[in-house]
Protein backbone atom coordinates (compact mmCIF):
# COMPACT_ATOMS: atom_id res chain seq x y z
CA UNK A 1 0.00 0.00 0.00
CA UNK A 2 1.23 3.59 -0.97
CA UNK A 3 1.87 5.87 2.08
CA UNK A 4 -0.57 8.03 0.37
CA UNK A 5 -2.96 5.08 0.78
CA UNK A 6 -2.76 4.32 4.34
CA UNK A 7 -6.14 4.51 6.28
CA UNK A 8 -6.38 7.64 8.63
CA UNK A 9 -8.56 7.67 11.96
CA UNK A 10 -9.32 11.45 13.01
CA UNK A 11 -10.99 11.08 16.40
CA UNK A 12 -11.06 13.11 19.60
CA UNK A 13 -11.15 12.06 23.11
CA UNK A 14 -14.81 11.96 24.79
CA UNK A 15 -15.92 11.00 20.94
CA UNK A 16 -17.70 6.84 21.66
CA UNK A 17 -17.91 6.21 17.96
CA UNK A 18 -14.49 7.43 17.60
CA UNK A 19 -13.18 4.56 20.09
CA UNK A 20 -15.57 2.48 18.38
CA UNK A 21 -14.30 3.12 15.16
CA UNK A 22 -11.00 2.31 16.38
CA UNK A 23 -11.56 -0.85 18.37
CA UNK A 24 -13.04 -2.00 14.98
CA UNK A 25 -10.34 -1.42 13.05
CA UNK A 26 -7.98 -2.87 14.92
CA UNK A 27 -10.09 -5.91 15.89
CA UNK A 28 -10.69 -6.32 12.32
CA UNK A 29 -6.59 -6.50 11.74
CA UNK A 30 -6.55 -2.93 9.39
CA UNK A 31 -3.19 -1.11 10.18
CA UNK A 32 -3.98 2.68 10.47
CA UNK A 33 -2.39 6.10 11.55
CA UNK A 34 -4.38 7.42 14.83
CA UNK A 35 -4.93 11.27 14.77
CA UNK A 36 -6.01 12.95 17.54
CA UNK A 37 -7.34 16.44 16.27
CA UNK A 38 -8.34 18.27 19.73
CA UNK A 39 -5.35 20.59 20.53
CA UNK A 40 -4.19 19.23 17.70
CA UNK A 41 -3.51 22.27 14.90
CA UNK A 42 -2.26 20.45 12.13
CA UNK A 43 -3.93 17.11 12.37
CA UNK A 44 -7.48 19.17 12.63
CA UNK A 45 -5.63 21.14 8.97
CA UNK A 46 -5.60 17.78 7.49
CA UNK A 47 -9.13 16.85 8.55
CA UNK A 48 -10.27 19.92 6.89
CA UNK A 49 -8.14 19.44 3.89
CA UNK A 50 -10.38 16.33 3.51
CA UNK A 51 -13.64 18.59 3.74
CA UNK A 52 -14.69 17.07 6.83
CA UNK A 53 -15.20 19.02 9.99
CA UNK A 54 -17.11 16.12 12.51
CA UNK A 55 -14.88 12.96 14.10
CA UNK A 56 -14.85 9.84 13.72
CA UNK A 57 -13.94 10.23 10.24
CA UNK A 58 -11.92 7.10 8.27
CA UNK A 59 -9.53 8.13 5.34
CA UNK A 60 -7.46 6.98 2.82
CA UNK A 61 -5.80 9.29 0.36
CA UNK A 62 -7.92 12.36 -0.59
CA UNK A 63 -11.12 10.32 0.34
CA UNK A 64 -12.56 9.81 3.59
CA UNK A 65 -16.07 8.76 4.91
CA UNK A 66 -17.82 9.61 8.51
CA UNK A 67 -17.86 7.06 10.85
CA UNK A 68 -20.67 7.34 12.23
CA UNK A 69 -21.87 4.03 10.97
CA UNK A 70 -19.44 0.80 10.82
CA UNK A 71 -21.30 -0.08 7.89
CA UNK A 72 -19.86 2.55 5.73
CA UNK A 73 -16.06 2.20 7.16
CA UNK A 74 -16.63 -1.53 5.72
CA UNK A 75 -17.77 -0.73 2.47
CA UNK A 76 -15.37 2.19 2.09
CA UNK A 77 -12.41 0.23 2.98
CA UNK A 78 -13.96 -2.65 0.86
CA UNK A 79 -13.55 -5.11 4.32
CA UNK A 80 -14.65 -8.78 3.84
CA UNK A 81 -17.30 -8.10 7.04
CA UNK A 82 -20.58 -8.70 7.69
CA UNK A 83 -23.35 -7.26 10.04
CA UNK A 84 -25.65 -9.30 11.26
CA UNK A 85 -29.31 -8.75 12.26
CA UNK A 86 -30.00 -8.30 16.06
CA UNK A 87 -32.22 -10.94 16.68
CA UNK A 88 -34.41 -8.76 19.34
CA UNK A 89 -35.45 -5.93 16.83
CA UNK A 90 -34.27 -7.71 13.55
CA UNK A 91 -32.27 -4.15 13.15
CA UNK A 92 -28.82 -4.31 11.91
CA UNK A 93 -26.58 -3.51 14.22
CA UNK A 94 -22.98 -2.24 13.51
CA UNK A 95 -21.40 -3.60 16.68
CA UNK A 96 -21.99 -7.93 15.67
CA UNK A 97 -19.54 -8.97 12.80
CA UNK A 98 -18.44 -11.71 10.92
CA UNK A 99 -14.94 -12.06 10.02
CA UNK A 100 -15.31 -15.18 8.15
CA UNK A 101 -12.81 -16.74 10.91
CA UNK A 102 -13.76 -19.21 12.94
CA UNK A 103 -15.33 -16.43 15.81
CA UNK A 104 -14.96 -12.90 16.77
CA UNK A 105 -16.45 -10.31 19.29
CA UNK A 106 -19.29 -8.49 19.03
CA UNK A 107 -19.61 -5.03 20.94
CA UNK A 108 -22.44 -4.07 22.29
CA UNK A 109 -22.94 -0.59 23.81
CA UNK A 110 -25.09 0.17 26.49
CA UNK A 111 -24.53 4.02 26.65
CA UNK A 112 -21.68 4.98 28.24
CA UNK A 113 -18.22 4.79 26.94
CA UNK A 114 -17.09 2.87 29.64
CA UNK A 115 -19.46 0.57 30.01
CA UNK A 116 -19.35 -2.43 27.38
CA UNK A 117 -20.52 -6.22 27.06
CA UNK A 118 -18.55 -8.65 24.67
CA UNK A 119 -20.35 -12.02 23.65
CA UNK A 120 -18.70 -14.38 21.22
CA UNK A 121 -20.31 -15.85 18.34
CA UNK A 122 -19.54 -18.16 15.41
CA UNK A 123 -19.13 -16.68 12.19
CA UNK A 124 -20.75 -18.64 9.66
CA UNK A 125 -18.93 -19.45 6.81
Amino acid sequence: MLAAERVKVFWQPGCTSCLRTKEFLTKSGVDYESINVHGNPAGMEELRKLGARSVPVVARGGKFVFAQALGDVIEFLDLKVQVHRSRRSGSTSPFAIATGRSACCAITCSGSSRDFSNRCTTAAS
